[in-house]
């Protein structure tokens, strides 16, 4: 299902994984998003990133590695799994280790996908993440502690993520863009 490619492993290749690792998977920000969901939020787009671009560089894998790479990503942001893994140190690891897992396994079929399967996997998260942010810019009791007592957010802050999430997806779009047009030789 992946393997490794042969690619040599080198700093260059992974100096991007390793900072967006280390700049959330460490005591301060690990504390911080247990009260702002807003860095919890990029904690999951960076460690899912750090995965895809591992798998990217130094794997080769399948469709079903596309496939079981896309679950943690969806999993993770079921309000109560989104909301165990904001509130206790057990399920947050869980989380950071599958978002990284999953990163690496979807990561390892981008360069066999065609063209047609980049664009369609590109509008599928794009929809996934519109839905989701439109979630939190509404304020959906389900991402709070209005549903989920133990978390120490309210929906007041719920705006702001669904609105730092179309900004990461806006990057997101614009880069994959860039790149897909550039490998057809637009520009």
């Amino acid at each position: 299902m992946i393997r490794y490619n042969g690619t040599k492993i080198s700093v260059k290749n992974l100096i991007l994984p390793i900072i967006f690792v280390i700049a959330f998977v460490n005591p301060i920000v690990e504390a911080i998003q247990y009260y702002n969901p807003l860095v919890y939020m990029l904690d999951h787009y960076a460690l899912y990133a750090a995965g895809v671009l591992i798998g990217y560089k130094f794997f080769k894998g399948s469709i079903w590695s596309f496939i079981l790479g896309m679950i943690p990503a969806g999993f993770w942001h079921i309000p109560l799994f989104f909301a165990l893994a904001a509130a206790f140190p057990l399920y947050r690891g869980l989380c950071e280790f599958t978002l990284l897992l999953g990163g690496i396994l979807a990561g390892s079929y981008i360069p066999k996908m065609s063209l047609t399967f980049k664009v369609g996997a590109l509008g599928i998260y794009m929809f996934a993440d519109s839905l989701l942010s439109i979630f939190f810019v509404l304020g959906y009791p389900q991402y709070s502690n209005v549903d989920f007592k133990f978390l120490y957010w309210g929906t007041n802050l719920l705006p702001f993520v669904g609105i730092e999430m179309f900004i990461v997806m806006n990057i997101v779009l614009v880069y994959s863009l860039y790149k897909l047009l550039k490998n057809i030789s637009l520009f």
